[in-house]
């Protein structure tokens, strides 16, 4: 791995970051639009804040515990986060998923567990949640389309369940098994949805707010965040750990298998789409006509080139390893500033390509990659501000000067996270990424 270019410059940044972010209490208050300060609602949306998910005070504990130690109180920091986080109380305690709820509070104690060696007893509270967690979780026999891709998604269902499952080895495998159990079940064959033949993850929710009339009948999600990529991510790592259930090769090659028909030329590379209607389903991948595309960990390149790749490693596939590297030469073929990034963001912002980017390095001989890196690196360093609340702020649609977001995914706290492991040879301190299902 080269040396990287700004390193020093993001561990100066990752300091002041965190020393902003050491108060969970004043934190929470400082949410908010800078240009109306009394709102803490995402225009059309949900609220920016959420006390007890990876957009609150675990994922501020996952800012602390995640980066190597920068000086004194740097675990004490962690532990008030994660004191505020198990505070919290209410419909909100519940919650699913990994990134939501009780799963984001565990997920941010294995975290602090890996990064001390503390947390014992809380981890195995938490272990028994998970156990009845998925007892309760695991749906449906999968005969219709689900309600909802939250049901195996990354963020709210079993894909992001199971990364926690997996991290915690035999003391969850049982429950482990059983989650990639359904998981496979869902990648073979397909059901019957409106007269058509649709894949098993066919979801009747609109991937999106406000577009309920095109996906009426609902959609198929590609997304790593909220789709098929995701699933495919949890079945490979677990492959590679040596945890194996009845039909998860063939699931494996299904799913990649769908990636590829629905794969679109572009170039010399390849893109995916984001989802798909009914409609574009029943059409047939000709017929798609794909725009450019924003690159993401949530949708498209480079997340679900990742969960290619860790297909790629778990089943020795130099075919895939291809694949994932053509999903990437649309964009290495064009400059970054016009890849459309807002800000310096995991989710769709630098912090979240520099971070992904620097694992598929890994794998892929491309001397671009380290020097695209670099380029990813400045910009994201380029978006701190001393005088922005949190250092960093999360564009928004119709908001002209974003907002101060300090969590995970679109905030402040990821990014000082991809920043560190930017400096410390794209390694994740602890495993925090994870949480993003690419490692």
């Amino acid at each position: 791995m080269p040396v990287p270019r700004h390193g020093a410059a993001a561990l100066a940044v990752v300091a002041r970051t965190l020393d902003k972010l050491a108060d969970p209490e004043s934190v929470a208050a400082g949410v908010g639009f800078p240009d109306d300060p009394g709102r803490r609602d995402r225009p059309g949306d949900a609220e920016l804040w959420s006390g007890l998910s990876l957009g609150g005070y675990p994922g501020l504990a996952l800012a602390f515990s995640g980066t190597r130690a920068t000086g004194a109180g740097h675990a004490e920091r962690a532990h008030a986060c994660l004191r505020a986080a198990l505070g919290v109380t209410g419909d909100a305690a519940e919650g699913s998923g990994l990134h939501q709820g009780k799963g984001s509070a565990a997920f941010a104690v294995l975290v602090a567990h890996r990064a001390t060696g503390g947390y014992r007893e809380a981890l195995g509270r938490f272990d028994e949640y998970h156990r009845i967690l998925v007892r309760k979780a695991l749906p449906r026999p999968v005969t219709e389309p689900a309600a909802t891709n939250g049901e195996f998604e990354v963020i709210r269902g079993l894909s992001g369940i199971g990364r926690h499952l997996l991290a915690r080895g035999a003391a969850c495998e049982p429950e482990l098994r059983a989650v990639l159990s359904h998981l496979v079940a869902l990648a073979s064959g397909d059901v019957v949805h409106a007269g058509h033949r649709v894949p098993r993850w066919w979801a009747l929710a609109t991937p999106r707010k406000g577009r309920e009339r095109e996906f009426a009948a609902g959609h198929l999600n590609f997304g790593l965040a909220h789709g098929i990529t995701g699933p495919l991510a949890l079945l490979s790592l677990a492959w590679r750990q040596g945890v194996a259930v009845e039909g998860q090769r063939e699931a494996i090659e299904n799913l990649v298998g769908l990636l590829e028909q629905w794969a679109e030329p572009d170039g010399d590379g390849l893109r995916w789409p984001f989802h798909l209607s009914l409609e574009q389903w029943t059409g047939g991948p000709r017929a798609l006509g794909l725009s450019r595309q924003r690159p993401s960990w949530c949708y498209g390149a480079p997340g679900a080139s990742r969960a290619v790749q860790l297909a790629a490693l778990a089943l020795d596939r130099p075919d895939w390893h291809a694949l994932a590297h053509r999903s990437l030469l649309p964009l290495l073929e064009r400059p970054v500033t016009d890849w459309g990034l807002e800000d310096a963001g995991l989710c769709h912002g630098t912090a979240g390509l520099l971070h992904i980017l620097g694992l598929l390095g890994e794998h892929i001989d491309d001397a671009r990659i380290p020097a695209v890196r670099d380029e990813l690196a400045a910009l994201t360093l380029a978006h701190y501000r001393e005088d922005h609340r949190f250092g960093f702020r999360t564009a928004m649609t119709g908001s002209p000067l974003g907002a101060d977001v300090p969590g995970f995914l679109e905030g402040a706290a990821g990014t000082a996270l991809a920043l560190d492991a930017y400096a410390n040879g794209a390694r994740a301190h602890a495993g925090w990424d994870m949480a993003l299902l690419v490692n």
